[in-house]
């Protein structure tokens, strides 16, 4: 039986390469041109989507966080179900935020300087991944927070972002002016 089973196995693997042999030439296919009839070369297409801005997005250019603010207060709410009172900071005329044209946040607050770099998103939320917090440098990965914002106008901004821990969900709020 097993030597039956041998002879049909190596004449089935015979069978196949004899039949999948081509005598037939290969010829190879020829490139077809690609532009005109005219034998031009063709050209790129140009998207008729317009990319957004990767600092204004879809703000508009009138009002825009770009420049120096004022921080007015910088206050931490939580509510973590025994009503305890958040961080509540006012700020002096040392602390302030500066956003750039070029997507840079400079942050001087309570003697601190933070480094960061901002996009503000087509949903007008604005992500800070920053490089230095409270004054020490971001080492290992990096520390991204989302902002929204709330009431821009051409002299006053809050924003806002809320961080849901296993205990509480805090919210913090940073009102600027210029």
């Amino acid at each position: 039986m097993k030597k039956t089973i041998t002879i049909l196995l190596f004449a089935c693997f015979s069978a196949a390469m004899i039949t999948s042999c081509s005598k037939d030439p290969l010829a190879p296919v020829p490139i077809q041109n690609i532009g005109d009839n005219a034998g031009h070369p063709a050209t790129e297409i140009a998207s008729p989507v317009t990319p957004p801005d990767p600092v204004l997005g879809h703000i508009s250019a009138a009002v825009t966080l770009t420049g120096k603010w004022q921080l007015v207060r910088d206050s931490v709410s939580s509510s973590n179900g025994g009503g305890q009172p958040g961080a509540n900071y006012t700020g002096t005329a040392a602390d302030t935020y500066e956003f750039t044209a070029d997507g840079k946040l400079y942050i001087q607050e309570k003697g601190l300087a933070d480094t960061a770099n901002y996009t503000i998103n087509t949903d007008r939320s604005i992500t800070v991944n920053y490089l230095v917090y409270n004054g020490v440098p971001v080492v290992y990965g990096s520390y991204v927070t989302s902002f929204s914002q709330v009431g821009l106008t051409g002299n006053h901004v809050t924003l806002v972002t809320s961080i849901a821990g296993t205990l509480s969900v805090d919210t913090r709020y940073v009102e600027l002016k210029r």
